[in-house]
């Protein structure tokens, strides 16, 4: 991958990925952000798998004449592809685990050459982060302690590169919160929780980070995440508390709501788990 002249994104005519599907480092990982890297270019994608003979025959001959060329090269292989006939070979896999390639597709992603290139989509087009968090890392799941009701997602708290949410069953009850970021401050967090519901009851072992990629998640996870995260990833941060005393079994983290009457300050708080209370005392 060169330095070269800026070229403009009329001068790109297609992203072609040289791969083979037995292989973990090309299909599915690769080859989606080989798609992500053509939509982001505006330019078609052309795929080349060795193991079909007469696209084989096509690859060898891009590899060989612009790319890490041996008998038994190197997958995948990722080549722009020019309007005046010129190749640049921007990306190569490793014959080490799949998450060095990982890590090689995230430095290209933040590269100057990279966002140079990259096809920008008008703001009125590219999701938030509120709405990516609403659309692929949203789930409906059963309360856990408290009662066997279904929860969903509400929102504890949020701007415009983080949010706090809350797994939330009908009476209110909290079975985890979740912090979502592009790049999550640990210590903010766990403060943030201090100050909702004591500090007490808030240590290091209950948080634990997560990160999540655009490819293993659905639909066009893949190719959105790129408009909230260069490196094509989100992270989330659990936080579940796992009583280690009689007394913490009998309390329970609630989220302040009451939407039947459109009340509450939807701030965490603690009570008895047995309560019917869905309101922080300073909104009953």
């Amino acid at each position: 991958m060169g330095d070269g002249e800026d070229l403009t994104m009329d001068s790109i005519k297609q992203v072609s990925i040289v791969l083979a599907n037995y292989c973990p480092h090309c299909v599915p990982f690769s080859l989606r952000n080989a798609e992500r890297m053509a939509k982001d270019f505006g330019v078609p994608l052309c795929v080349l798998d060795i193991e079909i003979p007469e696209q084989e025959t096509v690859a060898d001959r891009l590899v060989k004449e612009y790319g890490d060329w041996s008998e038994d090269y190197l997958i995948p292989q990722v080549f722009v592809e020019y309007v005046d006939g010129r190749v640049e070979l921007v990306f190569t896999g490793f014959s080490e685990v799949v998450s060095v390639t990982e890590t090689a597709w995230y430095s290209l992603f933040s590269s100057d050459y990279y966002q140079k290139r990259r096809k920008v989509r008008p703001t009125s087009e590219r999701k938030s982060l509120k709405e990516f968090v609403k659309t692929y890392l949203s789930f409906n799941g059963y309360c856990r302690r408290h009662c066997d009701d279904p929860t969903s997602l509400l929102s504890v708290w949020s701007d415009k590169e983080n949010i706090v949410g809350a797994y939330v069953c009908p009476s209110s009850y909290v079975s985890r919160v979740i912090y979502f970021s592009v790049k999550p401050d640990l210590d903010w967090f766990k403060n943030f929780l201090a100050s909702q519901v004591g500090e007490e009851i808030v240590n290091n072992r209950d948080i634990r980070p997560a990160t999540r990629h655009g490819w293993e998640l659905r639909n066009n996870a893949a190719d959105e995440i790129g408009d909230i995260s260069p490196n094509n990833k989100v992270q989330e941060v659990y936080w579940t508390i796992y009583p280690k005393t009689e007394e913490a079994k009998n309390q329970g983290v609630f989220l302040c709501s009451d939407p039947k009457n459109d009340r509450g300050c939807h701030k965490l708080f603690v009570q008895d788990i047995k309560s019917p209370n869905t309101l922080c005392p300073k909104c009953r």
